[in-house]
């Protein structure tokens, strides 16, 4: 892999000035241009960027200074070193105050010179990392906004064919896609139920099709088929490629094991989508299996009361999650919009702080979306548990440092023995073992222990999370992990609902139980087994 150099632009109009300076950085790495006039410069940088621009404050075609701003209008991340063989306080002010990041004197220190670039450049690094990092937040924003936005045209319409229009409609603006749409099995057939950007003649020609046709044979086996569309005149997608369409994507929507139908996307480019997108695709399926899979339990459900407690628990949810994205956003908005303002200047320190500000929302946030994937995943029945053979303690301790972040303000003890070993995907146990961590921590007072300890009797390991805090009443021991359920709803304690709820279906997919143990003020016992990692 081929290492960038930092470009170096050196405007001087001593053509022996400029021959050393330049030999001087081109032996330290850098990529030295040299001009000798003002006009060369401004149209060397129309043409490109360069990390550094050095200018003598005094050009023959156009004052320094004036040459500093044009070139931070065109390039405000530009780090420009102004030098001057006649320091005056009035240029140095007037330098610094057009935007130079410093103001060095002639005949020049080259190790001045070098110190004041290493400074520069690693500011100039700093801007560039948290302007990546704010792009892949924002990025990752929209993702789980379209994913809000699904659920939310879902959940407002009661009846199934206008829920997925409304979901199809998001999938096709947030995606860019041309063309998408959902069958849903019937009778062994695969029946049309809503689509965005089919031709007429299409949609009639895939209102039906049979679903051991070609590539809905695979997808109607439970697994995603994504490339080219091919044409074979047997094909029942063959009349898509006739549109122009050449490449799609086909994920099954699953329910419990049963798979309901197919969701499908199209472009008329070769190139597809990229992975990240594949995934909200994905995890857009899983939501519409799961209204698929309500819209089926509506039309035969009888208790209205129940219907009403799913429907508040949803609206809770949404409300909680919309209000677990802003806190985050927010911070990471006001920490980046600090640092990106061109009139202030802060010291490498408070840079560092910013940062790290902006790097734990992200991680919150980050979590935040993967527990609503996870979720998803589970409901759909996609979740993928690879069960190895693992120390218990080493699936802890490769958790450890998220672990003591969450419980800083309390008292982590973990009492495992090295010998205890079990049958385990380590990263999904390592989510459970969050998972519960951090719901101890929400309702426990600060300075109190938080225990993890296991036994084992050989076929299985029997593992707990311990707390003091304020009990769960016997009545809500089986509902503390119904999704979307808070012991305690009334916003005091933040959250989703749905960690123990994903503890459940994580612990559940290795064969194994889990359950609490509690009493008010009394403190909670969360135990779950795992299976034993001498068992053959």
């Amino acid at each position: 892999m081929t290492v960038m150099k930092e470009s170096v632009l050196v405007v001087d109009d001593d053509l022996g000035f400029l021959q050393v300076i330049k030999n001087i950085l081109q032996r330290q790495g850098y990529e030295v241009e040299t001009v000798s006039s003002a006009g060369e410069a401004v149209s060397r940088t129309q043409l490109r960027f360069y990390n550094v621009a050095i200018l003598d404050i005094s050009l023959p075609d156009m004052e320094g200074t004036v040459l500093l701003s044009k070139l931070l209008e065109k390039h405000p991340d530009m780090i420009v070193i102004m030098l001057t063989g006649h320091a005056s306080l009035e240029n140095a002010v007037e330098s610094l105050n057009r935007g130079a990041f410093a103001y060095l004197e002639k005949p020049l220190d080259p190790r001045q010179l070098t110190s004041a670039m290493n400074r520069g450049l690693e500011k100039q690094r700093l801007v560039f990392e948290n302007r990546s990092l704010l792009e892949e937040l924002e990025r990752r924003n929209r993702e789980i906004g379209v994913l809000l936005s699904v659920s939310r045209a879902i959940l407002q319409s009661a009846d199934l064919s206008q829920a997925l229009e409304a979901a199809l409609r998001q999938v096709a603006q947030a995606l860019g896609v041309n063309a998408c749409w959902v069958h849903l099995s019937t009778d062994g057939k695969l029946v049309l139920k809503g689509q965005q950007g089919l031709p007429p003649e299409i949609t009639a020609q895939l209102g039906c099709v049979k679903a051991d046709e070609e590539m809905l044979s695979q997808v109607f086996g439970g697994q995603p088929v994504i490339g080219e569309i091919k044409a074979q005149r047997d094909s029942g997608l063959a009349c898509l490629a006739r549109t122009g369409l050449r490449w799609c994507a086909l994920f099954p929507l699953i329910n419990q094991e049963e798979v309901l139908g197919v969701m499908g996307a199209a472009s008329c480019s070769s190139n597809g989508l990229a992975q990240h997108q594949l995934e909200l695709l994905s995890a857009i399926a899983g939501e519409v299996s799961l209204a698929v899979h309500n819209a089926r339990l509506y039309e035969e459900a009888c208790n209205a009361r129940a219907l009403r407690e799913l429907d508040s628990l949803r609206t809770q949810f949404l409300a909680n999650v919309s209000h677990e994205l802003r806190t985050p956003l927010a911070a990471i908005k006001g920490f980046a919009t600090s640092l990106l303002q061109p009139d202030v200047t802060f010291d490498e320190e408070t840079w560092r702080d910013f940062l790290q500000s902006i790097d734990r929302e992200a991680d919150r946030l980050n979590r935040l979306i993967g527990e609503l994937l996870l979720m998803s995943r589970l409901e759909s029945g996609a979740l993928e548990v690879r069960r190895e053979r693992h120390r218990l303690a080493d699936i802890i301790g490769s958790i450890k440092d998220r672990l003591h972040t969450l419980t800083v303000k309390h008292q982590l003890r973990i009492q495992v023995s090295d010998d205890l070993t079990v049958l385990a995907d380590s990263e999904r146990i390592g989510e459970v073992f969050t998972n519960l961590v951090e719901n101890a921590v929400k309702y426990s007072p600060e300075g109190s222990p938080i225990t993890i300890e296991a036994h084992s009797n050989g076929r299985e390991a029997c593992i707990s999370v311990i707390d003091e805090g304020i009990g769960i009443p016997p009545e809500l021991h089986q509902k503390v992990f119904e999704r979307f359920y808070q012991v305690n709803p009334t916003g005091e304690v933040s959250g989703t609902g749905l960690g123990l709820s994903i503890c459940q279906g994580i612990v559940e997919a290795h064969g194994g139980r889990i359950w609490v143990e509690s009493r008010p003020g009394e403190g909670a016992k969360f135990t779950f087994t795992l299976p034993g990692g001498d068992r053959s």
